[in-house]
């Protein structure tokens, strides 16, 4: 196919259907004949130009339609990236956090068994201290007489 010159960029000729018949539509040729008048001329190469303006504009705005969706294409492919790049950084945080949580509830069960062993210790030496502290108060208990006569009751002070 020869080189057009437009006035317009035209990105792809080939897509473009380009038909001399637009121009000059076939149902107007018996007009050119030397026979017809200038003015029945006239009116052809009138609507022979604004069939030529007419399709001038449809190509015109067919190219700047392509155009406009190449950009929101374009457009859409890079939020969709970004998108793509955000879900990544998520599923990384979302990792990270989740073994941080498993860190921190394994502790938190360490506390908690280490906290139970203490506690049970406690309860041992308090059952030991009980055991122990009984048979002094036993000893420590002593009467007394007062000058008065009554019998008072001493005890230790070692008593809680």
């Amino acid at each position: 196919m020869p080189t057009q010159s437009h006035p317009y960029p035209v990105h792809n000729l080939d897509s473009i259907s380009l038909c001399p018949t637009r121009f000059f539509p076939l149902s107007h040729i018996h007009d050119f004949s030397p026979n017809t008048s200038s003015l029945s001329n006239e009116t052809a190469f009138d609507e022979a130009g604004e069939q030529s303006i007419n399709y001038e504009r449809r190509l015109k705005r067919m190219i700047s339609n392509r155009e406009s969706a190449r950009r929101s294409r374009m457009r859409k492919k890079k939020q969709i990236e970004e998108l793509q790049y955000q879900v990544d950084q998520l599923h990384a945080t979302n990792r990270q956090l989740s073994e941080k949580l498993i860190q921190l509830l394994e502790g938190n069960q360490l506390i908690l068994q280490e906290n139970a062993q203490l506690k049970e210790r406690v309860s041992s030496l308090q059952i030991l201290l009980a055991d122990l502290i009984t048979p002094l108060r036993n000893v420590g208990d002593v009467t007394t007489t007062n000058t008065n006569g009554n019998r008072l009751r001493a005890e230790d002070s070692r008593t809680p």
